[in-house]
Order: C-alpha cells, then structure tokens, then sequence
C-alpha cells in the first residue's frame, strides 16, 4: 500500500482514532439502535394519523457518553477519509 503525503496517514490515523472512540462508546451505540427501532415498531404497528411516541424509561438516564459517540462518527466518516483524499490528491 503505498501513501502519498503525510497528509494520508494523517487520515489514516484519524479514522483509526474513531474507530477508538467509537469502541470506547459501544454501549451509546446500543442504546441508540434500541432506542431507534421501538420508535420504528411503533410506528409500523399504529396507522399514521394516529401515532403516538412509545414511551421510554431510560431515555437521557446515564447518557453522558453521546458526544463520545457522534466525534468517534464524525472523525471515522467525515474528517478520515477527507484528510485521506486531500493526502493522496495533492
């Protein structure tokens, strides 16, 4: 595999510092996707006009960690692959 620039491994070690962050945070990741898919079931169990949110007890209790998570996302999707291209562009 060659690299073009340091630029590149710049990248590289950006998306790798993501996917640690996004590691460190796995149980966020959890509880999101739970989260997400009995707002989803709810949805395709009740008509349209007449849905109602279900209700969730734990929501916001012991998540401190969600800015961990949307960095961990952001470095590994956004800012990685960017820097990546500009190393191997220029």
């Amino acid at each position: 595999m060659k690299i073009h620039g340091p630029l590149a491994l710049v990248g590289i070690l950006v998306i790798l510092a993501g996917f640690h962050l996004l590691w460190q945070s796995r149980r966020e990741i959890f509880f999101w996707l739970e989260t997400y898919l009995k707002i989803f079931r709810a949805a395709l169990n009740q008509p349209r006009h007449e849905f109602q949110a279900p209700k969730l007890s734990r929501f916001g209790v012991g998540r401190e960690h969600v800015l961990r998570l949307l960095l961990g996302l952001s470095l590994m999707i956004v800012v990685g692959p960017v820097l990546i291209f500009l190393g191997l562009a220029f």
